[in-house]
């Protein structure tokens, strides 16, 4: 099945947050950080943290619509690419959220694993990317959406014009999300984990660096 790409907007951000809870419901890591918070309160904050990247100039932020919006994609590409795009025009609050989401989180927050899986990531980013590499920062699709080609088609918006620029993709997958990006092209490099119990939380996480070469 063919399906419409489009870049999201300000609008969509409800669509997004609930994409993103319900995309990664089963992940220890949202609950460990926001230990007493509802999910509609979560996905509200998400609304607000989607401003951040719809603000973004090198975030590209595509969804999926299929009677409602299905999935979307966050790709990170660079400046130094030269493909440019038209930001979204965002209201006054948006755009002040957008500054620094933070501020906005629900409490309790554990801040303390919020900031080392922050720095996890950034860390890994820095070891593995240059500034001539694309980033697969997030996708997702609603749980029903699921296996329908939703997540392919946002792939092949990114992988196509990789190919064509002959230009990497990095990302960091979750186990579950390992299969669908092999199927792309992409490798694993490095396995990151957290564990939560030095920051006073319970389990941990896994996560794979995966990298994608382009394809002639």
């Amino acid at each position: 099945m063919s399906y419409l790409i489009q870049y999201a907007t300000e609008a969509d951000a409800p669509a997004l947050a609930r994409i993103n809870t319900q995309s990664f419901q089963n992940r220890r890591l949202l609950a460990e950080v926001f230990p007493q918070t509802s999910a509609s309160t979560l996905q509200d904050y998400k609304a607000i943290v989607a401003m951040k990247h719809l603000a973004n100039p090198q975030m590209h932020v595509l969804k999926v619509t299929d009677g409602e919006i299905a999935g979307y994609a966050r790709w990170l590409i660079p400046e130094a690419l030269g493909f440019g795009q038209t930001l979204p025009v965002l209201s006054e609050q948006a755009a002040l959220a957008a500054k620094d989401p933070v501020p906005f989180a629900p409490r309790p927050m554990n801040e303390d694993i919020y900031s080392a899986f922050k720095g996890l990531l950034e860390a890994a980013r820095k070891r593995h990317t240059t500034d001539q590499d694309m980033v697969l920062d997030l996708l997702g699709t609603l749980p029903a959406y699921q296996g329908r080609g939703v997540g392919s088609a946002l792939l092949n918006w990114g992988t196509q014009k990789a190919d064509a620029w002959k230009k990497r993709i990095y990302l960091e997958a979750t186990p579950e999300g390992e299969s669908i990006y092999r199927k792309h092209g992409w490798k694993p490099v490095e396995v990151l984990t957290m564990d939560f119990a030095p920051f006073g939380g319970v389990g941990g996480e896994t996560f794979l660096v995966m990298i994608r070469d382009p394809v002639s």
